[in-house]
């Protein structure tokens, strides 16, 4: 085998050989190139002699992180000795793959090739309508570098350890980092002043709305980048964002309507670190999963 238990991301290359037989090993050379070895398998040249066809085709398939579905121009009408469309076929391969990856919620990228078009919902057996709701992505061979270079961008986006993922962990170092300094800076300078006998109104209003302004930057960076969370976890980050931009603004209606400059900066004290710690808490319930 390729190795592909070890390997971070798999991606299966999900064909038809009657269809696209050739366009799917040069696809997998060139993937293989721009994601490392081990990473893409498909049928022929990630079996071992002797091993058992169908078994580990069906281990592989639906172990991948995501599947490419090469579709050409006979994708949809290729049959069997019988007439009847293969697709149709309860023990045909290809409907198989896909179906289970559709089950299973991974990535699913239906790439046409030279110009095909993706079939209509009724030339598809139930089990894979879904396909039909997944964005399609052309290949041909006069522009194949720069078609296979946006496939493998696109794919690289929804895999484990992807860019998405790297940039999701970087986003949830940054925030947390953020806030959590914000919020200590202000309770820390409070804490202070009470100790050495001076009111919370002896703070600076500037001081007062540091956490205020962290906030407020960690929320657009969540509205910013909620496109790449888990769309089952995403409300999340709507949530952490929303609750952040409307914490701030409601804090800072009570700020002005509150007349005791001591009730008022108590009131941005509290109201600031309320709403830090809401974000936060918020936002870690998304688990920062890439989709």
């Amino acid at each position: 085998m390729f190795g592909l238990g070890k390997a971070p991301g798999r991606i299966f290359i999900n064909y038809r050989r009657d269809d696209v037989a050739g366009v799917a090993g040069r696809l997998s050379d060139s993937l293989s190139r721009y994601f490392g070895d081990g990473r893409v398998f498909r049928d022929v040249d990630g079996i071992d002699a002797g091993a058992n066809f169908e078994e580990v085709l069906k281990n592989t398939s639906q172990s991948a992180d995501a599947m490419i579905v090469l579709i050409g121009r006979h994708w949809a009408t290729v049959a069997d000795a019988q007439g009847r469309p293969r697709l149709h076929d309860p023990d045909d391969w290809v409907a198989r793959e896909i179906a289970a990856a559709l089950g299973k919620n991974i990535p699913v990228f239906p790439v046409l090739v030279e110009n095909a078009q993706m079939p209509r919902a009724d030339e598809l057996p139930p089990s894979l309508h879904a396909l039909l709701r997944h964005n399609a992505i052309s290949i041909g061979d006069q522009r194949w570098s720069a078609d296979v270079t946006r496939l493998a961008k696109v794919v690289a986006i929804d895999l484990p350890g992807s860019a998405a993922e790297r940039m999701l962990q970087w986003l949830r170092v940054v925030i947390s980092v953020a806030l959590f300094v914000a919020v200590a800076l202000t309770v820390g300078v409070v804490c202070w002043n009470w100790g050495a006998g001076r009111g919370a109104d002896a703070m600076e209003p500037a001081l007062l709305g540091i956490t205020f302004i962290v906030t407020v930057g960690a929320s657009m960076l969540l509205l910013f980048f909620a496109r790449l969370f888990d769309p089952p976890r995403r409300p999340w980050a709507y949530a952490a964002a929303l609750v952040g931009l409307l914490g701030t603004l409601t804090c800072f209606i009570l700020y002005w309507w509150i007349g005791s400059p001591v009730n008022e900066s108590a009131a941005m004290v509290f109201g600031s670190t309320v709403t830090a710690l809401a974000v936060l808490v918020l936002m870690n319930q998304t688990g920062f999963k890439a989709r």
